[in-house]
């Protein structure tokens, strides 16, 4: 194997390793999202809920499709937060479990 065939290699591996630790951040972000939500709401089935919120990301690509159930929601349960306050929880969950995913790392 020549020097090329081992630098693509080697930006394959750190490509994959890439995506893996996206999926990783992304499905632990919105579990946690999903749990606050949850507590918010006064859901007894934490679970259910859970699997829920993470279905609603499968609609569209980005965030928008679960910002929106969870508006919906909290719309629905007399909970007052805006979109804004709903990102703005997303980033702190975001940072959290990027930390942890670090120390694992």
């Amino acid at each position: 194997m020549n020097t090329f065939d081992e630098r693509k290699k080697a930006f394959e591996a750190k490509f994959l390793q890439d995506e893996d630790l996206k999926f990783k951040l992304r499905a632990r972000r919105n579990k946690r999202i999903a749990e606050w939500a949850a507590e918010l709401i006064g859901k007894t089935d934490d679970a259910d809920y859970i699997k829920e919120v993470r279905e609603s990301d499968l609609i569209k690509p980005g965030d928008d499709d679960i910002i929106d159930k969870l508006l919906m929601d909290f719309t629905s349960n007399n909970i007052n937060l805006t979109r804004e306050e709903i990102i703005q929880k997303f980033n702190e969950c975001e940072s959290n479990v990027k930390e942890k995913l670090i120390e694992e790392n």
